[in-house]
């Protein structure tokens, strides 16, 4: 029974690592740095936010309803100063005839000018409820018109950063692969190396060869094993800078599965195509940046319409003295309809100076579209040119391979058959070696160029 329940669990967890990946094309890379870095993960964020400002903006256009209550305890009751003839009934009480002293005495008194008097009762209680309507506003109209240009801009710049890490992804991962290739040289040479100090060893045992040729090997070798020391540590931080671009765990274990070569240079390259403005990214950011500018203009041209709104409100009120008389004594109602319009009829030249201000900021749009698209020929053509010189030189280097490779093996072929030095070996391997670093460094740099044109052409998407 035990050994079925440890079969089971292991089962169970075989699918967990059994999905843990290592291998990377740069594909993987590029798709998991979309899901993963935090700059996309920070743009699909502000996404989210201008979506949720953009029902904040509808949610103007709907009533809005709110309640309020309030309890007052008037410790001094307010009074009011009233004419003091307000209350003389004395005229309407003239056709009585009082004669009596009190009476005569009071009439002879002076007449006061003012009577106070005190109205309310010291506790009051009041609850409601307010909804308003907007009916009319230029500018949350203007408002509601822009919201699907500001989740585009949103959109285009979530866009923009998904361009800005592939091609930061494409160049770390090809970064990543020449430091390999260079690691992978450096064994074969190193290998190399190791078997001519063997076999100069045992020449030397046996009378054939000096002690010197079996010790300039040997500094030879000492000299590539420093130099792996020094590119491990280069490639070390390759991969780190390429986890670091795809929001990896640095200590997560890879392995890079694409190769680099001159095929993989110039596929799906078309090197005379003629830039599309309209395919680049930051083009799509400028139109629509533009047309926020003319929604701005839009708003404050159509400030000087009238604001209208509507108020329903309905409330019940009391006043009593004692506080227990606010739970016996009935409530009084009010309600109330208001229609309210307003509309600035004077505003010092502000509306128009923002209108300018909103013109200036269209035609500054204009200015940055122009200079956009030079700026695109020009990255274009650079790089165009880079490319051109990248094959060029590839060519070059190629041949340079293929000639100190055919010296390498002469040099070999002469020392083992006695008729050469290990100083011939050691130099025609030190050019094979810097024949091959060169070409993969060459191959390097025409990938990147290859991206740099992509970019330039608006295909990083």
């Amino acid at each position: 029974m035990r050994q079925v329940i440890i079969i089971f669990f292991t089962l169970l967890s075989f699918p967990v690592w059994a999905q843990e990946k290592t291998d990377y094309s740069l594909k993987d890379c590029i798709d998991f740095a979309l899901l993963n870095q935090p700059k996309m993960k920070g743009a699909l964020l502000d996404e989210q936010m201008q979506v949720a400002k953009n029902k904040e903006v509808l949610g103007l256009t709907r009533p809005q309803v709110n309640a309020s209550g309030q309890f007052q305890y008037l410790f001094i009751v307010p009074k009011s100063r009233i004419d003091a003839d307000a209350f003389d009934f004395g005229s309407s009480l003239s056709f009585f005839k009082i004669d009596t002293p009190a009476y005569q005495a009071f009439q002879a008194q002076p007449k006061k000018k003012y009577q106070e008097a005190q109205f309310g009762l010291p506790l009051n209680a009041s609850l409601g409820v307010t909804a308003t309507q907007i009916l009319f506003d230029a500018g949350v109209l203007v408002a509601l018109q822009a919201r699907a240009s500001l989740e585009e801009l949103t959109r285009i710049n979530t866009q923009r950063t998904a361009e800005d890490v592939r091609l930061a992804v494409s160049k770390a991962y090809y970064n990543c692969q020449l430091a390999d290739k260079r690691m992978s040289l450096l064994d074969e040479n190193i290998k190399l190396i190791e078997g001519l100090e063997n076999m100069t060893t045992k020449l030397f045992k046996e009378g054939f060869a000096e002690r010197i040729d079996a010790d300039r090997l040997t500094v030879q070798k000492n000299n590539l094993l420093t130099e792996k020391t020094k590119i491990q540590n280069l490639v070390e931080l390759g991969y780190a800078l390429l986890k670091f671009q795809m929001g990896m765990d640095l200590n997560k274990p890879m392995t890079l599965t694409e190769k680099i070569g001159i095929d993989e240079v110039k596929a799906n390259l078309d090197i005379d195509k003629v830039p599309d403005y309209n395919n680049r990214t930051e083009m799509s950011l400028l139109k629509t940046i533009k047309q926020l500018n003319e929604y701005d203009y839009r708003r404050h041209q159509k400030s000087y319409l009238p604001t209208v709104a509507a108020a329903l409100s309905g409330s019940y009120g009391t006043q009593v003295i004692s506080f227990k008389d606010l739970f016996t004594y009935s409530y009084f109602p009010t309600g109330a309809f208001v229609l309210s319009a307003s509309m600035p009829l004077y505003t010092g030249g502000s509306r128009q100076a923002k209108m300018q201000q909103a013109r200036l900021s269209i035609m500054k749009n204009e200015n940055d579209m122009q200079a956009f698209q030079q700026a695109v020929n020009l990255e274009t053509d650079n790089a165009r040119t880079q490319l051109r010189n990248s094959f060029i030189s590839l060519d070059n280097q190629k041949n340079n391979i293929e000639l100190a490779q055919k010296v390498y093996d002469i040099a070999q072929k002469k020392y083992k058959e006695g008729l050469g030095s290990n100083i011939e070996i050691l130099q025609a391997e030190t050019a094979l070696k810097e024949a091959q670093i060169n070409f993969y460094n060459t191959l390097f740099e025409a990938m990147l160029a290859k991206i740099d044109y992509q970019k330039a052409q608006g295909q990083l998407k």
